[in-house]
């Protein structure tokens, strides 16, 4: 059987504490911690299972309660406002959009006069965009 030596276990986790920088997301941290961490117990504890049971414990652990911490400390978005709040939002030609008059278009429930450089006939479907 493929024995996992303090060694093995350390070099994993600096590999995945390296693939951190390179991937974004804040999760592959965690587990080249908990390698780290168990690499250094594997000095003492010499059972196999009993270091993966604490890679595995402690990697969960500290993905969960990072998590809560970073929405803790992270804050929402500001809600967008006047126009830019019905960007990517989609809606349906009610009246003719012939250039360059106006037309009208529903969106969540509101109709509303809209310009475009094309024309458009009631009933096709539009997301609205910058």
């Amino acid at each position: 059987m493929f024995e996992l030596t303090p060694a093995l276990w350390i070099i994993a986790g600096l590999v995945l504490a390296v693939l951190e920088m390179i991937v974004p997301g804040l999760v592959i941290i965690w587990f080249g911690i908990a390698g780290v961490v168990t690499g250094i117990l594997a000095f003492f504890v010499h059972n196999q299972y009993i270091q993966f049971g604490v890679f595995v414990v402690l990697s969960g652990l500290m993905v969960v309660f990072s998590q809560r911490i970073a929405g803790k400390i992270t804050h929402p978005e500001p809600e967008l406002v006047g126009a830019n709040r019905w960007v990517g939002v989609g809606g349906r030609v009610i009246a003719d959009i012939t250039p360059p008059e106006f037309g009208r278009v529903r969106v969540r429930g509101r109709s509303g006069e809209r310009r475009r450089s094309v024309s458009w006939r009631p009933g096709h479907g539009a997301r609205s965009r910058r």
